[in-house]
This record gives structure tokens, sequence and C-alpha cells, in this order.
């Protein structure tokens, strides 16, 4: 059902809290057959939709993230012990990287992942890498679960995609591992590393500021309470220095119409 991917592809990009109602009413404006389509279109879990974020905004990383599974697959099958080194690092790296890049798209769009998510979310990755039907799954934008593979046997993507299952993408015949593509593989761990160095210290500086953030909130809010502490101490000589002062109204009065009535003694004497 041609119709009814784009727009999956649209309900999948918001957050899990606004996707039922959205959906409810994309499918009745749709109507007919598509309508009953998109309402039968499962509520994609936390991970599944921070995935569809990063496939969505970031599709080149993920093609190179799948084209570096297919050389992985290639130096295993070419039993290339020194390229398979290479690019299971490599992999590591880049997985890391992108789960963390999903990570942050989902709180920018206003959903924190815990770890579970995150942890889930390189799975798929992983299982993207390790399967072309699961790569081509994760770059439809339309996950509704997180995936896990194990590199052996075909990854499971019943309900696991909403509308129809993406075609997936065609390969060249595979051949013996040569130094080009070796070198390839180098270049592409290289340009990883780098956006792995990248988003290290975006992810330090950011750890850094929160830190400082948070020591000078700590440092405001010994301040406010030792001022809190000061004013209430302020506050009871005030009251104190008051209820002199009121006593010493008193007295002069009293002293001033004492002396009064002396003058007024004396004056009759």
């Amino acid at each position: 059902m041609a119709d009814l991917d784009p727009i999956a592809a649209d309900l999948y990009a918001l957050p899990p809290a606004a996707f039922t109602a959205a959906r409810n009413e994309r499918a009745k404006s749709v109507g007919g057959a598509v309508g009953a389509a998109v309402k039968a279109l499962a509520k994609p879990s936390a991970a599944a939709w921070a995935t569809n974020l990063l496939a969505r905004a970031k599709p080149d990383e993920l093609a190179q993230l799948f084209t570096l599974g297919d050389a992985l697959r290639e130096a295993q099958d070419g039993a290339d012990r020194a390229t398979l080194t290479t690019l299971g690092s490599q992999r590591r790296a880049l997985v890391a990287a992108l789960a963390k890049e999903a990570a942050a798209l989902a709180e920018e769009a206003g959903h924190a992942l815990n770890a579970a998510a995150v942890t889930d979310i390189q799975g798929t990755l992983n299982a993207g890498m390790a399967d072309a039907g699961a790569a081509a799954a994760v770059s439809s934008a339309r996950l509704v679960r997180a995936l896990a593979g194990d590199g052996l046997d075909a990854v499971d993507l019943a309900d696991a995609v909403g509308g129809s299952l993406p075609e997936v993408r065609a390969k060249a015949a595979r051949k013996k591992p040569t130094r080009k593509a070796a070198e390839a593989a180098r270049r592409a761990r290289a340009e990883a590393e780098a956006r792995l160095t990248e988003a290290t210290a975006a992810a330090d500086a950011a750890e850094k500021a929160a830190t400082d953030a948070a020591r000078r909130r700590e440092a405001l809010v010994v301040e406010r309470d030792e001022l809190r502490e000061r004013l209430a101490d302020v506050e009871t000589e005030l009251g104190g220095a008051t209820r002199a002062l009121d006593e010493a109204d008193r007295a002069g009065t009293t002293a001033k119409r004492d002396r009064d009535r002396a003058e007024q003694a004396l004056d009759a004497g």
C-alpha cells in the first residue's frame, strides 16, 4: 500500500506520547482502506522512535554504517583478520556515536531516553549492519520496535516496521578483499573516528558546562540559604529593637508625665 508508507514515516517521527492521537486523526482524515491501515499502525517504542529520528536526520551516516556492515561481512567471508579487526573497531566507534546522536535528537524533541533505550538503539544499528533486510528497515524511518541480530541468522522483522517492508538495497557481487577495499575501509574508519572524536568533544564540553552549572547552582543555593538565615537573624534583631523602642517610648511618656506632675506640685507649694 504505497500511500501508507509516507504517512507512517511522518507519524513515526512524532514523539511516542503524541503518536496515538495523531494516528487516529490522520486515519480519520484519509479514510478508506489507507485510513484503516493507518489506524492499525502500532505505537513505536522509545528506542524505535529515536532510531527513526536518526534515519531522517542522518541518512548518509546510516548508509555509511551499513556499507561498513557489508565490508565487515566480506572480511569475515574472506578470513581477512587484519581488515576484520580494523572494521570491528570502526563498527563499535560508529555505532556508539550514532546511538549518542539518536539520544540527542530524542532529547531535542522533548523526550530524554534512558540507558536501556540507548542500548536498544545500539542493538538495532548492529542488527542493521549484520543483515541487509534490517538495514533497509532502519533506513525506512518506520521502525515500531528495536531490532536484534547475532549476524548468523536473518533478523526477525515481523511487526518491526509500520507499513510495507522496504526493499533490500542492491549490493555488488562479492569479491575477495583487495588492497583497494582495505584502503577504503581504512579511510572509512578514519572518518568514523573523526566523527567520534568530534561527538566526544561536544559531549565532554556539554558535560563540563553541565558540571559548571551544577556547581554554580549549588553555590547559589548555599548563598541563598545563608542569606535566609541572616535574614531570619536580622528579623529577630529587628523585632527586639522594635520592642525596645516601644518600651523606651512608654518609659519616656511615663517620665514626662511624672515630671509634669512634679512641676505642678512645686508650683502649688
